[in-house]
């Protein structure tokens, strides 16, 4: 705990969290169910900060489960699954090695082999519950952003071995780097993308909406002769026309964005997603600000046009 606690303090740390699991494996129990290969991993609240599965069902363990040395404990999807079926599991016993635990919480999201086969308990049941079996000590450090973790990882590392000089050689930190690295390519083709996207949204857009406007121009050649005819001036020609294809732009632009915002609020519900409603409200705006810029670039040519119409040309009938 006083080890976790330094590493708080370290720059650019969001959350430590202390842990301790065995080296076998159990075997839980509820009734007749039974559930194979499970490993008893002893956790605090800060744990949950650490990993991407998250609260499906009830609640997680906090500070007053540890304190209390509560026999509560929480169960990734498979073992709940494997123990209870259909059945509702919270506020329900397992066993595991004579022990019983209350279920309080079940975890979803993506879920990796170690987090998918053991179940949580408090921290502070380790020394009671395992105490004669043989434990493993490690700590989860979360970083506030990917591009730190070779750095807080040499500043964690010197940090415990200068704290315990005498496991100096058993102390080491790691981080996955290839991992890391091929999160960071995905990013980066994502990112490529995204501007590639934009590009042919805008560029298509425009092209799309001068047509459009050129089209509207040709249609209305005798109305702009009249107007030019009774004195409407070339500058009130090209600003009426651009204040068109921005209206169109933008109305466009909303449609689309009602859509998109519905669209995202149905697929998150669907793949359990959690979707950052700064990044929703961003794409919104952004999308308003491209659609302006796209009505915008779009009417200035037709709108020239239009404003350098002969009267008496505009007039004639076909």
């Amino acid at each position: 705990m006083i080890d976790a606690a330094r590493l708080r303090q370290l720059p650019n740390v969001i959350a430590v969290a202390s842990i301790r699991h065995t080296e076998r494996r159990e075997k839980a129990e509820r009734g007749s169910f039974k559930a194979q290969e499970i490993q008893i991993t002893c956790v605090d609240e800060n744990y949950w900060l650490t990993i991407a599965p998250y609260l499906e069902t009830g609640r997680l363990i906090d500070a007053s489960d540890v304190a209390k040395q509560a026999k509560v404990c929480v169960l990734p999807r498979d073992v709940r699954s494997e123990l209870f079926g259909p059945e509702d599991s919270l506020g329900k016993t397992v066993t595991v090695r004579g022990y019983p635990y209350t279920v309080i919480g079940t975890l979803g999201g993506p879920q990796n082999p170690e987090v998918s086969r053991s179940m949580f308990v408090p921290l502070s049941l380790s020394s009671h519950h395992l105490g004669h079996v043989r434990q493993f000590v490690r700590m989860n450090i979360r970083v506030d952003h990917p591009e730190n973790s070779r750095e807080v990882k040499d500043q964690a590392e010197a940090l415990l071995k200068m704290s315990r000089p005498e496991f100096a050689r058993g102390v080491f930190v790691q981080y996955h780097s290839s991992r890391l690295d091929r999160v960071n390519f995905i990013r980066f083709i994502v990112r490529i993308f995204v501007y590639i996207a934009l590009a042919a949204v805008f560029i298509l857009g425009k092209i799309g909406l001068t047509n459009v406007m050129l089209g509207a121009i040709t249609e209305r050649r005798r109305e702009i002769g009249l107007r030019k005819a009774v004195g409407a001036t070339d500058s009130v020609i090209r600003t009426q026309f651009v204040l068109e294809s921005l209206i169109v732009s933008l109305g466009s632009g909303i449609i689309g964005a009602v859509i998109g915002v519905f669209a995202v609020f149905i697929l998150r519900a669907a793949l359990e997603l959690d979707v950052s409603d700064f990044v929703l409200i961003g794409s919104v705006f952004l999308d308003l600000i491209v659609t302006i810029a796209i009505g915008v670039a779009a009417g200035l040519y037709p709108s020239a046009e239009a404003s350098r119409m002969d009267v008496v040309n505009a007039m004639r009938l076909d």
